[in-house]
């Protein structure tokens, strides 16, 4: 089977992106598919996670490549291995690709991706600072043809006003001409038992403290797999 490629970016740090990488990663494994997560972030959060573990067993396996290069190492290693599906953690940054090398690492890894699941807090403030990753994606797009982008709610706070309204919010925001773009059924709220399950070396799935979190990660990942049928298949 063809290894499908997801980045899962947003030129905003906070945004979740790391957690949205390592549940996810535990979702698809569970669902039977061989993982790598790609720790493209300098950050390396990602990899110090895996660092934490105190078992040597984890259900995907977690390589640093923090370069510009990322695409072509990552294109080698889909190349050369058994892995149905790659899930790239891309770094934050600004606009600037003459004093942010993070933007190129992140435009490297979009490039080669079939889809970007792109990570949103539920708050004005944040859509803006969100939307900055558009015209990138847009870009890219541009050049290679079709590219699928998910939104995805993140760090809902379903009892606020914010959080209702939400989702008709993000539409108006980053919905852009020129790019496939869908806001994913599947939110994620903010809630403790991600943090604890990181803090432990684990995932959610794992972790198993939170039914609720276990339900959003397994919700999520069924639409992920759903949305990109067309090269995974469940």
């Amino acid at each position: 089977m063809p290894v499908t490629i997801i980045a899962v970016a947003n030129m905003k740090g906070g945004c979740g992106k790391t957690t949205t990488c390592m549940n996810l990663a535990t979702g698809l494994a569970s669902a039977g598919y061989r993982v790598l997560l790609v720790d493209a972030d300098p950050q390396a959060s990602a990899t110090q996670w895996r660092s934490m573990r105190r078992d040597e067993q984890a259900p995907f396996e977690v390589i640093a490549l923090p370069t510009a290069a990322v695409g072509r190492e990552i294109r080698a290693i889909a190349d050369n291995s058994s892995y149905e599906v790659i899930l790239i953690d891309c770094p934050a940054g600004g606009l600037d690709r003459a004093r942010d090398g993070n933007q190129d690492i992140a435009r490297a890894a979009v490039r080669i991706s079939n889809a970007v699941i792109v990570p949103i807090r539920p708050s004005p403030v944040d859509y803006l600072a969100c939307s900055n990753i558009m015209p990138m994606l847009a870009d890219v797009a541009a050049v290679r043809g079709e590219l699928r982008v998910l939104l995805l709610i993140n760090q809902k706070q379903s009892s606020s006003r914010l959080g209702r309204q939400a989702r008709e919010a993000a539409l108006e925001f980053f919905v852009t001409p020129g790019l496939d773009v869908k806001l994913l059924e599947s939110e994620i709220n903010l809630r403790t038992a991600y943090a604890e399950a990181a803090l432990a070396g684990q995932t959610v799935l794992e972790y198993g403290s939170d039914a609720k979190a276990t339900e959003e990660v397994v919700a999520l990942t069924s639409e992920v797999v759903e949305c990109l049928s067309a090269s995974v298949s469940v």
